[in-house]
């Protein structure tokens, strides 16, 4: 490789590390406009909600979610719960129905699925919901008590089409799981501030709230019932591009945190994530199109550093160059997710995370891009 060759490559990739610090960088500027917004609630005024749950053999886990929606704030009265069973092979139903029949003052539906998938037994739910509001979680989600409470407050509040919430990853105990906590959290980091700054980029389906009709209403634009990810990423795109990115907003406050179970091993944990990645190449929004190649291309960059480094040692240089930087863009908005989600002792692990993170989010990349996915 001559000399002018090298030249050349590495003004791109210093262009792939601008964009991605002004990526960060605006993410980070947004996550700091949150300390002036979720302080106070005003409850003068609450409406009816649906919480729809798809669930696909969770019988080890759907009990603890249906006992933290028994122990809301929320009145009873005035919310439904509807579970969506898709094929399950265990003792999903049969868990839920012995809940509902032991706590007969939660109104809790049991339905079969009629289509296959997550995305179909959500829009069955949707479309078996009776109130205006409509909350989605996963059936292996733990809720905070003032989970809906807090969440209706802020929705109607700020007038919103959608609302997205925080998700935890626990426990925390093992370096696998600190791992995978750390790196979801930055996740989260980006959603929230993404979304203060008016574009929206991201979501979790584990904790979400959108207004019912209008979630009918551009489900009939939506082309992506045949992925097997995305039933949340491809309903807010919709709702960007019908309703405009100011109707969808994040709340950050510590009693709308949702927490769930980390991957139990390496083989699971590869799996979910190129089942996010796969539906990237499905994405018609050119910001979030636009901030997943700049994140997968200055990585990439580094994994080239790594790899090239094998045949011109002085690229190895640029590869502890790279991972320095790229340590010192992401440690403003790791530092401020982690506190406000009293995770602040995972900061340790944030450097071997990031020696880690790019080889990752590579693989896992063009893995889900190029194989075939399923949802369980």
């Amino acid at each position: 490789m001559s000399l002018e060759t090298i030249h050349i490559l590495l003004n791109i990739i210093l262009i792939f590390a601008a964009l991605y610090l002004i990526c960060i960088g605006a993410f980070t500027y947004g996550l700091t406009l949150y300390r002036h917004r979720v302080e106070t609630h005003n409850r003068a005024f609450q409406k009816n909600v649906s919480i729809l749950v798809a669930a696909r053999n969770e019988c080890k886990n759907i009990e603890k979610l249906l006992q933290s929606l028994y122990n809301q704030s929320f009145s009873k009265e005035s919310f439904e719960v509807i579970i969506v069973d898709d094929h399950s092979t265990d003792e999903t139903l049969e868990v839920s129905e012995n809940f509902r029949v032991l706590h007969p003052e939660m109104n809790l539906k049991l339905l079969k699925a009629n289509g296959s998938g997550k995305k179909h037994a959500i829009s069955q739910a949707l479309h078996a919901a009776e109130n205006e509001l409509v909350m989605v979680t996963d059936a292996d989600c733990e809720l905070p008590q003032h989970w809906i409470e807090v969440m209706v407050d802020y929705f109607l509040n700020h007038n919103l089409k959608m609302l997205l919430g925080p998700v935890l990853l626990s426990p925390a105990n093992t370096i696998f799981e600190k791992l995978q906590v750390l790196e979801h959290l930055s996740l989260i980091a980006s959603t929230a501030g993404s979304a203060a700054i008016g574009m929206p980029v991201m979501c979790n389906g584990a904790n979400m709230m959108y207004d019912r009709q209008a979630a009918l209403d551009v489900e009939k634009y939506r082309t992506d019932m045949k992925i097997a990810s995305g039933d949340d990423m491809f309903l807010m795109e919709q709702f960007i591009k019908h309703y405009g990115s100011k109707s969808v907003m994040f709340i950050l406050d510590n009693q709308a945190v949702v927490k769930t179970a980390t991957m139990p091993d390496l083989k699971a944990f590869f799996r979910q994530r190129k089942r996010w990645a796969s539906k990237t190449k499905a994405y018609t929004n050119w910001k979030i199109l636009t901030t997943a190649f700049i994140v997968l291309l200055f990585n990439l960059s580094i994994v080239f550093f790594f790899v090239a480094g094998f045949f011109m040692h002085i690229f190895w240089c640029f590869y502890v160059l790279y991972v320095v930087l790229k340590t010192l863009i992401d440690l403003p908005i790791l530092k401020r997710i982690t506190h406000f989600m009293k995770q602040h002792r995972l900061m340790r692990w944030m450097f071997p995370l990031e020696l880690v993170y790019p080889f990752y989010v590579v693989f896992t990349a063009f893995s889900g891009l190029f194989t075939n996915v399923k949802w369980k």
